[in-house]
């Protein structure tokens, strides 16, 4: 019988940066760089403005995105996705299509 892995960074990263929309914002700062809050909104689509809201705080407190002067921006932390975020648009692009 396999035994649990207790702890794992993949579950640990999933936990941080997973879910439709944590990525979505991610990756709008990662292409597009530090973007006022209504900016956000227009490149995030289908976003509402509770979901973009909470989202960033999670991601704030999380260390990889950080607000000044009403601008949100990634932190070097963040900004270390870029290399997993390209990986997975060249895997993105062997999908087929829906």
């Amino acid at each position: 019988m396999a035994e649990p892995i207790v702890t794992c960074q993949v579950e640990e990263a999933i936990r941080i940066i997973g879910g439709k929309w944590k990525l979505l914002v991610l990756r709008s700062l990662l292409l597009n760089g530090a973007q006022r809050y209504n900016e956000l909104l227009t490149t995030v689509t289908a976003i509402s403005q509770k979901e973009l809201t909470r989202n960033l705080r999670e991601l704030t407190k999380a260390g990889l995105v950080t607000s000044t002067t009403g601008r949100y921006d990634l932190t070097k932390l963040g900004k270390g996705l870029m290399p997993t975020f390209k990986k997975l648009l060249t895997w993105g692009t062997h999908l087929p299509v829906r």
